[in-house]
């Protein structure tokens, strides 16, 4: 943790020193200083890189393989070849110093790999390349389009449309609906052909922003499903059932975070959801001692399988995230899930006593299926 605070810190350093020497005063003024602590960050970007060279066998599934090999695979890989440009302003050394720090922009791409949400879009890229690739050929045979037949119209009036390749330029510019005004149409074709390419552009743009925004939407439900996965395995109420079962309950979490002293349940309101615990603590308030649940406990069941007002009030001890299930997706899943009707019941029977009443939806769906009631 302490290392990673200290190359987030060098890397900030390094970037605001690259700028600082591209100012002609602050270059005037403080020129040395400024390039002294510029090639202490560069070595320090040197140290990092031979720290990970040495130290890539640690990483897992390092021990199946050599160390010499291991070390080799991650020098070849994205995030060694990155390290390595990183390092290159402290192994060289240019005339003129100002040339050497403009390639400590590489530094910014060192922050990726501590990105999330960078990590994420890579995959949702990686997934979904056969669309993207599609629309960018599409965007390629517009751009070659469009610069073709703006040299066919406009090539006698203007000097800028002299050659296909000179007039990709507008092509660009028009398709990206940018509109600099540097080069612009003259003849009437020329101007029908704009408009043309501009609502191409809208769509192609549209299609690729749709497509990263699906993506990226599905990557982050498989990713909070994986999350919750491993807690819905961990309550003791789902213990007996199946990883099928388990997956539908995952898919119909939803996380709520509380603060500490926030009251999660009152005494008499209707009961709409349970509750799992997935990090924190919660006091019920129950005499003539109150209760405490940690992670890995649930509540606000028996609302659900009696059909009775809460019967509590919970409240927060410590800042508490949670996962609920609505009571809606509780009776649809048991509607499908007749096993899971039987383990209710159950457990009604056991927290409640043998004649507790039960909910009469949950008697429906056990009558229906014949479940055995305990």
């Amino acid at each position: 943790m302490l290392w990673r605070l200290v190359h987030h810190s060098m890397v900030a350093i390094g970037i605001g020193l690259m700028l600082a020497l591209t100012v002609p005063d602050w270059r005037a003024l403080y020129g040395d200083s400024l390039s002294d602590a510029f090639d202490v960050v560069a070595l320090f970007f040197v140290l990092d890189f031979v720290l990970r060279f040495y130290a890539a066998p640690g990483a897992p599934g390092g021990e199946h393989r050599g160390a010499w090999r291991t070390r080799l695979s991650w020098l070849v890989s994205l995030a060694g070849v990155f390290d390595l440009v990183a390092a290159i302003p402290g192994l060289i050394a240019l005339p003129d110093n100002r040339d050497a720090t403009l390639i400590g922009f590489i530094w910014v791409f060192k922050y990726v790999r501590y990105s999330p949400g960078l990590s994420i879009l890579e995959r949702v890229i990686a997934n979904a390349r056969q669309a993207l690739l599609s629309v960018l050929l599409g965007l390629a045979i517009v751009l070659l389009a469009a610069a073709s037949l703006a040299y066919l119209f406009e090539r006698s009036t203007d000097p800028a449309f002299s050659s296909i390749p000179a007039a990709l330029w507008w092509a660009i510019v028009t398709l990206t609906t940018t509109g600099y005004g540097d080069v612009v149409p003259h003849t009437i074709a020329g101007r029908m052909l704009a408009g043309v390419v501009m609502v191409c552009g809208i769509m192609v743009f549209a299609l690729l922003a749709g497509i990263l925004a699906t993506g990226y939407a599905e990557e982050m439900r498989r990713r909070e499903f994986l999350r919750t996965w491993e807690m819905v395995a961990k309550v003791p109420f789902f213990h007996n059932l199946g990883a099928t079962l388990i997956a539908e309950v995952a898919r119909l979490l939803r996380v709520r975070d509380y603060p500490s002293n926030a009251v999660i349940i009152r005494r008499g309101e209707p009961g709409d959801c349970m509750f799992f615990i997935v990090e924190g603590e919660v006091e019920i308030e129950l005499h003539p001692q109150p209760l405490r649940l940690e992670s890995g406990a649930f509540f606000g069941e028996l609302a659900l399988l009696t059909g009775a007002p809460r019967n509590a009030t919970i409240t927060a001890v410590r800042p508490c995230t949670l996962l609920t299930l609505d009571i809606v997706d509780f009776f649809e899943l048991l509607a499908r899930q007749p096993e899971l009707a039987r383990v209710i019941h159950e457990e009604a029977s056991q927290r409640l006593g043998p004649g507790a009443p039960v909910h009469a939806a949950l008697k429906a769906m056990i009558a229906r299926d014949n479940v055995p009631a305990s």
